[in-house]
């Protein structure tokens, strides 16, 4: 910060002796772009935010950010999704638009998704993939986050979510719906900088269990919980890894074709600096063919994940639609 300094008030001085020895207009038209250069000159690279964060010189900066939900974008740790203790058993596609509204942060990302069975009916494998976020926060957000991008707009890409379910139980008499999941995050997230992504790996496990209630012969409710273990990598020199412990519960309503769906589900991390985020969802889910769903999802973030969320997508199916699609 000293060598700045110094380097500045130099340009300075020399701008003012060349203004003081030049009173032709050409020469006063060189003297104004370079008054205008050094005006800019704190906005160029990141010195800006040197200054703002006041940068020790030799500590990398990554080691400023806060690699949690509460101060990152909507894409970069979010809540895990579940389903209701059972899976598709045929393969699913999935593309949509998702919008992510905060006070200081709007966010409008593409989404593909991929289910399919593997082995048998009892195993699917599922690819989730956030491709590109388009993104325009303010400075007060931008700065909280320590995010080195001075224009606070910009365009990243998403990362890559692999998970594998395991049907324990389905459709047993007595016992309930008992489903487990192994997941992995991958670190293909881009712009670290300015906190749209982590840039490192994940991974978490987790048990749901639901069982249906017949209302009647064309519908029938879901009510279902899951808990489990997430963890994700960080870059803080003494803190590696952050360890939260999964929760959620839903209520499913099968009427007819048509499904309805709540969630109210987050993680609880281990240092409780915007790491335990909660979320509330309805899902409503439709035939719009034989073969064709639709998909519309609006989710409230709590505590700390301050956005609302609008997801709208289009589902293939590979087999006639039934009730549970």
């Amino acid at each position: 910060m000293l060598q700045l300094n110094i380097l500045k008030t130099i340009c300075k001085i020399c701008c003012f002796v060349f203004l003081w020895f030049n009173n032709r207009g050409k020469k006063n038209i060189i003297t104004v772009f370079l008054f205008v250069s050094i005006a800019g000159f704190s906005q160029t690279g990141h010195y800006w935010w040197n200054q703002k964060h006041d940068w020790d010189g030799k500590t990398h900066w990554t080691q400023y950010m806060t690699m949690s939900p509460g101060f990152l974008g909507p894409n970069a740790l979010p809540v895990p999704e579940f389903y209701p203790a059972s899976i598709p058993s045929t393969h699913n596609l999935n593309i949509g638009l998702e919008g992510h509204y905060s006070k200081g942060d709007k966010t409008l990302n593409s989404l593909m998704d991929y289910v399919f069975p593997a082995f048998s009916e009892r195993a699917s494998i599922q690819v989730l993939y956030r491709t590109i976020e388009i993104y325009n926060t303010d400075t007060v957000t931008r700065d909280l986050r320590a995010s080195r991008d001075y224009n606070t707009t910009g365009t990243s890409m998403g990362d890559v979510y692999v998970s594998t379910y395991i049907q324990l139980i389905k459709d047993h008499e007595k016992l309930p719906d008992i489903m487990l999941s192994a997941n992995i995050k991958t670190a293909s997230g881009t712009n670290l900088e300015a906190a749209r992504n982590t840039d490192t790996p994940g991974y978490w496990f987790d048990v749901t269990m639901g069982k249906y209630i017949h209302i009647t012969k064309q519908s029938k409710l879901k009510i279902y919980a899951k808990g489990g273990f997430y963890a994700y990598q960080k870059f803080k020199y003494n803190e590696y890894q952050n360890d939260a412990c999964l929760y959620g519960i839903g209520f499913l309503a099968n009427i007819k074709n048509l499904k309805l769906e709540q969630q109210l589900t987050g993680y609880h991390g281990y240092f409780n600096n915007g790491d335990r985020p909660m979320v509330y969802r309805i899902k409503i889910n439709g035939p719009l063919s034989n073969r064709l769903t639709y998909k519309i999802m609006f989710q409230q973030g709590f505590n700390d994940f301050n956005y609302s969320s609008l997801r709208f997508a289009i589902g293939y199916q590979l087999k006639t639609i039934t009730a549970d699609i």
